[in-house]
């Protein structure tokens, strides 16, 4: 997986220790690598997945984590083949709307950070 954007679903996080070394690691399901053909027509804006569960289970670093995203089921039709849930890649979900009622990206990290009296 070394120098390639994939997609997965975090099953959790963990430390792995081992002497005096410590690796925050996640256990992840990878998502397959997008259709090439939706890829192609959609001039590589529709990245649609297959969903691998339990099949696609691997340990990375979480320092190879770039973004949080959301996969979101569909069922294209894809040249004469059969119809099946996929998932297609959305980023930052939710963030056009925050934009739209006056929140910049920079007040929803401020707020994503701060901790209500209840945590403490």
């Amino acid at each position: 997986m070394k120098n390639e954007t994939r997609i997965a679903e975090v099953r959790f996080f963990a430390v792995l220790k081992h002497l005096d070394t410590e690796v925050p690691v996640a256990l992840v399901s990878l998502f397959s690598k997008p259709d090439p053909d939706l890829l192609r027509i959609s001039v590589n804006a529709l990245w649609s997945c297959e969903y691998q569960g339990d099949s696609a289970l691997e340990f990375i670093d979480i320092k190879c984590i770039q973004a949080v995203v959301a996969m979101v089921p569909h069922a294209p039709a894809i040249d004469g083949r059969q119809t099946q849930e996929r998932f297609f890649l959305v980023e930052k979900p939710g963030l056009d709307v925050a934009v739209m009622a006056g929140a910049g990206e920079s007040d929803i990290r401020d707020n994503a950070n701060s901790c209500p009296n209840s945590c403490d």
